[in-house]
Order: C-alpha cells, then sequence, then structure tokens
C-alpha cells in the first residue's frame, strides 16, 4: 500500500513529530456537534419537486427528518425559495423552504402549508 519511500518520509516525520520541542499543541480533530433540531432517517426515495410556475425536478430523497430533509438531483439547476414535494413511498406531500444548494444537492425545511407565498 505504501511505497518505499512514503514509508521512509512517514518515519522522519514521526520522529520529527516525537523529538519536537515546540510549544505549539497538536491538533486534536474533534466531531462537529449537531446543530440539527430533529435526528435524521436515511431513506432512499424518489420524489416529485414541484415550483409555483409549476416546473418539476426529479431527486432522490437521501434523508429526512422531521423538520427537513436532504435531496439530491441528477442534474445541476437551482430552485426557488419554496417548493412542494412529493414522495409517495414515504406517503408524503410537504411545502419546503430551500435552506441552502450546491450543483446537485439541496437541504430543505418543511414549513407549514400556510406559510406558502401567494404569487
Amino acid at each position: 500500500m505504501f511505497s518505499s519511500k512514503s514509508k521512509i518520509k512517514l518515519k522522519v516525520d514521526l520522529e520529527r513529530a516525537t523529538n519536537s520541542t515546540s510549544p505549539l499543541p497538536i491538533p486534536v480533530l474533534r466531531p462537529r456537534r449537531e446543530n440539527r433540531g430533529a435526528p435524521r432517517k436515511g431513506v432512499w426515495c424518489v420524489c416529485g419537486v414541484y415550483s409555483q410556475a409549476g416546473a418539476v425536478r426529479e431527486g432522490i430523497i437521501l434523508d429526512v427528518s422531521s423538520s427537513g430533509a436532504r435531496i439530491r438531483f441528477r442534474n445541476r439547476g437551482t430552485l426557488p425559495p419554496i417548493v412542494k414535494i412529493k414522495a409517495s413511498r414515504i406517503g408524503s406531500t410537504r411545502f419546503a423552504r430551500v435552506v441552502w444548494q450546491t450543483a446537485c444537492d439541496a437541504g430543505l425545511e418543511f414549513v407549514a402549508t400556510g406559510s406558502k407565498r401567494r404569487g
């Protein structure tokens, strides 16, 4: 797995770290604190994401909680601020607000039906 050069470099780096008299502590990586309000459940469910203008995008719900969902799309595209999600496999039709979006993924926060913008 390692070449002989990388083994030697690793050994030199370990010796250097062991014999270091630097006053700086070695950083310790700790897991990030979970900021979500509800625990997520991993699912793999095809869904339709509908805009108010009537456009439809097919996506896959990767995980879902009582407060939101993460959806992956096949193609790049930008979602409007408010969308409707229909997932027949899990029996869910909800309105959601787009919280974040990357090229193919989006994080959605479920909103009450009365919060839907009229326009």
